[in-house]
């Protein structure tokens, strides 16, 4: 009897009681299943895309005709929903489990040849047969799922054939062949067991409504509301007359009505005429209104308010170092990265780019300042959102949305004018929210966006990534001494600390001195605290190790946490206290503290106050607030320590170390020992880690052989970076020099090089007399080290010159071997004519360190040598003049241009404002035109034009190169007149680079010239050959960025089309050349993917150059099933498939994915990377697959990184359901596994012997 019978009724005091027999006669079970029915009815209506169909109790409970682009036939889904959790689970022998095996072989039957599925959807849970069970225990509904894999199919087939089945079903499953079995029947037949409930899916309804309320154009409540009219909708048509079908066109009626709202006309009118202005594009001034209140809204906590006693001259200096134009480096494995700035990114080709820096490096403050600089001197309108404390894409949205409601979020991130600066990406959404992330990207498709991170991970493929530059020492030395005049200068190791920018501006503006970035906000904290309760130290830490442990910063709970930690300790007014000091403030109901470095020293400091050593383990961002708060002095307890060692060795080793000096806890040695005694190299990792995390000097030897294993094993964990700690290091440089050359001593060398000190340079001079070494391998690192040249260093110079030249980038990254610079900028013509290789990058690596190293002294050397170096060295010598700045590039131009040369092609194209109009005009009589006409259009702006049209030729004809045609281009704005004096001059035949300036300088008349070129492409569309077409195109949308106006064009039928998409369609629909759509590819990606893949589908007989087409696409090429098709027959189009579509594999259905990765011709490790950004859950059979495979090759640590960032969209749970069930259960490769796992979810999920923490 049900649970939900009622026996009473009517008032408690004198209830009417129900007869007996008449309690059996309550149909709640019924009517449950009904309800359900119809709330699975219309969660698949809401599901459905344009095109596809929903049947109504025609085919099963639903039926849904799903069409996709590009596909042979349709596909035929239907689902079966029961509402079975109070009958238990089902199981094989389940009346409604075998009534739906026969419906779907039914359906088959009835429809053959076509693609039929069926689901049977039910809340109850799979559980195991009683009456004849399967021979190996497993519950009967899992090895249907795993037979469906490719697992084997004899048991359930011998399972199937004991139940009570239909004549005809059990022919076929008797008689079928294995495979025919498994894709006709097991593979087609899907049990979602463990269903949501009714209510759970009315819930779930109406909050997709909700998500969808901006499509709709109504509130939240309003969406949440129109689930009633969609209930109505289903039960009305289920109930109706044939053909009982429900699509997209239906729903959106259906909603329409629900959220429309009954209102006089003549407000109707006022508000229409409202929403006008906000539907379509927004103009400029509203546009920049919505720029300047995000900036302002964004705008990041100073640490300069904090200190109002702080000194004049402190806070000068600070300024000075401030105003330098933070630098960003190309991060590139190989070859020569570009530096560049900020403001100049939203200049580059990509239209990504990711800034990494490490805590405290400015990244928030670069980003903030170059957005509000561009805003107010760019065309570029940036939208700043700063994402850090942010959980979802809706959240994001808000902040647009909330500045102006009704706004055209997709038709803003579309516009050409805008660019997306989005500050902690790294932090933006949690692990277990990674979708959040995917579903920002899909709407920033074809958005310009900058972002600033912590961190990169494998999901950022999308991106360009630079690292953000830190202030050369020169600066900060300079700094340090004017803000502190009469202190001694701190050591090197501490200069190096204060490059990071928040670290610096405590150093100057307080009395803070320390050679940790823990203790330094120790101080920091202190000094702010030095007129409030001492007590409330402890009180706030603890409070903000709660939040941060609930993963949340609301200002809300902060307070709550604070008051009640508060009256326990004896406070009053904890919120005035936290008012007082400062460092923490409300915004937007969520807690800015000053930065987050002082936020994770505040949980640090709580964590190891507080008793929750267990709770830690788990979240791994806790690691970087225990080494904050360890660097301060703070100490853990022996309890805490002996209690992780099962759990987290690594943790239990860096808190023991914490101890200084007292007996090492037992527990934690006996466990290293036997950790590094372990077969399984990713146990002996950990083990090792722990070692060096803990400074136990009796397993250094072991540890460095474990990094040795690890090296031969070519697995290079992330953890090793900061595991090896050069002062650390010192102490064993005796142990250290006696493995030196084995596996993986480069790795060792670098990191002595990027952070060891001047004390190394003995030791490394010693290792290479010993032959441990090379000689040239010490120079380089001493090199790094030491803020000279050290006198046995200088007989190696030039052999690290000439064929290690890379070995330089620790010095130039740290900026302060100024001595190097000077060497290489004294001898910079002999080692680029007689040392270096020629045509190698080594001269790069040489300008990097005058760059880098180099102050106003070295560039002065350079320039007084410079009209003696040869052609050769005064070219690439020019690249670092450029990088290098001004005043520089106009001292330089001058000996440089003086005479007639012509290979100063970098500092010739840069522009000084130090150059006087006589040297211009000198300038353009050598022939350097370029160069003077820049200066002169720079200084006198359109004034010059009557000159520069006084040196044009009467006829443009058969001329390749016109100097003051080429110039124009500079001119800020030019007279209407220029069009027809420009256009009179055109003749036959036209050059290519003539006609491209041409286009160039008739685009100065502004708006006008545009208009011009327009009207000449729109009569003689076929007239410009495509390369110069391609450059009327991109000047076209440059003219539009400014202007926000589109132009169309009429055809027969059409009103109006917008020139872009008409110009395109027309030439690459009547292509017939590989050249015209490679070109003009980068511009029809978000209007015309179908011509792609049609136009590879006509001419795929021509391999090697739709290998071009496609690889044009840049990976936006959307899903086509016949394409796919085609390029999976063909070994040398398949081989792309994973570049191609790399930004649409989200969009793939199972079964294409699956093809791709039983295709031989595609790189499998490739098709792994581009999969590792989506983390879709309705791919889960891929990945499950993708874990198996892992397992059945040599591992590869990279593949294991692959497949666990493709987990990152999964709940706990299910992650630890899909660990449990992998293979190889705690082997090596099963531990390296679930490791990457947890790196990539940023949570601990197995204890040390790999049990799991389901806790």
């Amino acid at each position: 009897m049900s649970s939900d019978s009622v026996y009473n009724f009517g008032d408690p005091l004198q209830p009417w009681r129900v007869p007996p027999e008449d309690i059996a006669r309550q149909a709640t079970a019924s009517l449950r299943g009904y309800i359900y029915q119809i709330h699975a009815s219309a969660a698949a209506w809401l599901s459905l895309r344009p095109g596809d169909e929903l049947y109504l109790e025609v085919a099963e409970d639903f039926t849904e005709i799903l069409r996709n682009s590009g596909a042979l036939d349709d596909i035929l889904s239907a689902t079966q929903a029961k509402d079975t959790r109070e009958s238990g689970a089902v199981t094989l022998n389940s009346p409604d489990v075998l009534a739906a095996i026969e419906s779907l072989f039914r359906l088959r039957v009835n429809n053959p040849g076509r693609v039929v599925r069926l689901v049977f959807l039910t809340t109850s849970l799979a559980g195991k047969e009683r009456k004849d069970a399967l021979p190996s225990g497993t519950v009967g509904l899992v090895a249907w799922g795993e037979a469906a894999k490719g697992g084997d199919v004899g048991e359930l087939r011998a399972a199937l054939l004991k139940r009570t089945l239909s004549e005809a079903l059990k022919i076929f499953v008797r008689d079928s062949s294995d495979e025919q079995f498994r894709n006709e029947l097991v593979r087609s037949m899907i049990f979602a067991c463990g269903a949501p409930d009714w209510r759970e899916l009315d819930a779930s309804n109406r909050q997709a409504l909700i998500d969808m309320r901006d499509e709709l154009q109504s509130t939240a409540d309003m969406a949440h509301r129109a689930y009633n009219a969609v209930f109505c909708d289903v039960i009305a048509c289920a109930l109706g007359p044939g053909p009982r079908r429900l699509n997209r066109d239906n729903l959106k009626s259906c909603l329409e009505r629900a959220t429309s709202i009954a209102v006089p006309s003549r407000i109707a009118v006022s508000f229409l005429s409202q929403l006008s202005r906000t539907k379509g594009a927004l103009s400029g001034e509203d546009l920049r209104g919505l720029a300047e209140s995000l900036i302002e809204a964004g705008m990041p906590p100073s640490v300069d308010l904090l200190f109002p006693e702080a000194k004049r001259e402190a806070r000068k200096a600070l300024m000075r170092v401030f105003a330098v134009e933070p630098r960003l480096t190309e991060m590139l494995a190989d070859g020569a990265p570009l530096s560049t700035t900020i403001a100049k990114l939203t200049e580059h080709t990509d239209k990504k780019h990711l800034i990494l820096g490490q805590p405290g490096s400015g990244k928030t403050l670069a980003l903030w300042h170059a957005a509000k600089s561009l805003l107010a001197s760019s065309t570029i309108v940036p939208l700043y959102l700063p994402a850090g404390q942010v959980a979802s894409w809706g959240e994001l949205e808000a902040m647009i949305t909330d500045i102006i409601p009704g706004i055209d979020l997709p038709g803003l991130f579309n516009d050409p004018r805008i660019c997306v600066f989005v500050d902690s990406w790294s932090e933006f959404a949690s692990a277990s929210q990674a979708s959040e992330k995917a579903r920002a990207l899909r709407a920033w498709r074809n958005t310009r966006v900058l972002a600033t991170a912590k961190f990169a991970d494998v999901g950022d493929g999308a991106f360009k990534h630079w690292r953000l530059d830190l202030p050369i020492p020169e600066h900060i030395k300079r700094a340090v001494a004017t803000s502190t005049p009469g202190e001694a200068l701190p050591s090197d190791a501490v200069l190096d600390l204060l490059r990071l920018p928040l670290l610096l501006a405590i150093h100057i503006l307080s009395d803070a001195r320390s050679t940790t970035i823990g203790d330094l906000l120790r101080q920091f904290h202190e000094y702010l605290m030095r007129d409030l309760p001492e007590r409330f130290t402890d009180v706030l830490a603890g409070a903000v190790a709660e939040l941060s442990l609930a993963g949340t910063r609301s200002f809300g709970r902060l307070t709550q946490a604070l008051q009640h930690r508060a009256a326990k300790a004896g406070l009053e007014n904890p919120v005035r206290i936290l008012k007082s000091l400062g460092t923490l403030q409300e915004r937007a109901g969520l807690t800015l503290p000053v930065h987050d470095l002082y936020w994770s020293w505040l949980a640090g400091h709580g964590y190891l106050c507080d008793d929750v050593a267990c709770l830690t383990i788990n979240p791994l961002r806790t690691r970087e607030s225990f080494s904050l708060a360890i660097q301060s002095g703070g100490a853990a307890r022996e309890r805490d320590v002996s209690a992780m060692v099962t759990e987290d060795i690594v943790l239990s080793a860096l808190l023991d170390a914490s101890r200084r000096g007292e007996r090492p806890a037992p527990a934690l040695v006996d466990s290293i020992k036997l950790g590094l005694a372990d077969p399984r190299l990713a146990v002996r990792n950990r083990a090792a880690l722990a070692a060096l995390k803990g400074g136990r000097a009796e397993f250094f030897r072991q540890a460095l052989e474990v990094l040795s294993s690890l090296s031969v094993a070519k697995c290079y964990p992330h953890e090793w970076d900061d595991a090896i700690c050069p002062d650390k290091l010192y102490i064993q440089r005796a142990t250290l020099a006696d493995w030196l050359g084995s596996p993986d001593t480069g790795f060792v060398l670098n990191v002595i090089a990027e952070r060891g000190g001047p004390e190394w340079s003995s030791w490394l001079k010693q290792a290479a007399a010993d032959g441990r070494i090379t000689w040239a391998r010490a120079a380089a690192v001493a090199l790094g080290c030491c803020a000279n040249i050290p006198a046995w260093v200088s007989p190696h110079l030039d052999t690290v010159f000439a064929s290690k030249a890379w070995w330089l980038r620790a010095a130039a990254k740290r900026r302060s071997n100024k001595s190097l610079a000077e060497h290489i900028a004294r001898e910079y013509g002999r080692l680029i004519d007689s040392v270096i290789k020629k045509n190698s990058s080594a001269w790069f690596e040489l300008n990097r360190v005058l760059t880098g190293c180099g102050d106003d002294s070295v560039f002065q050397i350079l320039l007084t040598s410079f009209a003696s170096l040869s052609p050769e060295a005064q070219e690439v010598l020019g690249y670092a003049i450029v990088e290098k700045g001004a005043p520089w590039i106009g001292r330089f131009q001058r000996v440089a241009l003086a005479g007639i040369d012509t290979h100063h092609h970098q500092l010739a194209d840069a522009l000084s404002p130090d150059i006087d109009d006589e040297t211009a005009r000198q300038w353009i009589a050598a022939g350097h035109e370029k160069a003077g006409w820049r200066v002169l259009i720079a200084r006198h702006g359109v004034e010059v034009l009557p000159k520069m049209l006084t040196e044009l030729p009467p006829s443009f004809a058969g001329l390749h190169d016109i100097p003051s045609l080429a110039c124009m281009r500079w001119l800020p704005e030019a007279p209407i007149t220029l069009i027809d004096e420009l256009w009179r001059r055109l003749g036959s035949p036209m050059q290519p680079k003539a006609m491209q300036d041409l286009l160039n300088a008739i685009t100065r008349v502004f708006p006008q010239g545009m208009v011009h070129i327009v009207k000449f492409i729109a009569h003689q569309p076929d007239a410009l050959p495509v390369f110069h077409l391609r450059q009327a195109l991109m000047l076209y949308e440059d003219w539009h960025k400014k202007t926000n106006f589109d132009f169309y064009v009429k055809t027969e039928g059409c009103e109006g089309y917008p020139f872009r998409e008409w110009i395109l369609r027309h030439r690459m629909l009547n292509a017939a050349d590989f050249e015209t759509m490679r070109e003009l590819l980068p511009f029809s990606l978000d209007i015309a993917p179908d011509i792609v893949a049609d136009f590879v589908l006509r001419h795929f007989e021509h391999e090697d150059r739709t290998v071009s087409v496609l690889n044009a696409m840049n990976g936006r090429l959307p899903y086509h099933d016949t394409l796919l098709e085609r390029m999976l027959a063909s070994p040398v189009l398949a081989a792309l498939i994973p570049q191609v579509f790399a930004e649409r594999l989200d969009e793939f259905p199972v079964e294409a994915l699956q093809k791709c990765m039983d295709s031989e011709y595609i790189d499998q490790n490739g098709l792994l990377f581009r999969l590792s950004s989506k983390t879709t859950p309705a791919h889960q059979v891929v990945h499950e697959r993708c874990m198996t495979r892992l397992f059945n090759v040599p591992p590869r640590l990279e593949q294991f990184r692959y497949v666990a960032s493709m987990l990152r969209g999964y709940s706990r749970e299910e992650v630890l359901n899909l660990i449990d069930a992998a293979p190889c259960q705690h082997q090596d490769s099963w531990f390296w596994f679930v490791r990457s796992v947890e790196a990539a979810r940023g949570e601990r999920l197995i204890n040390e012997d790999g049990s799991l923490r389901r806790y």
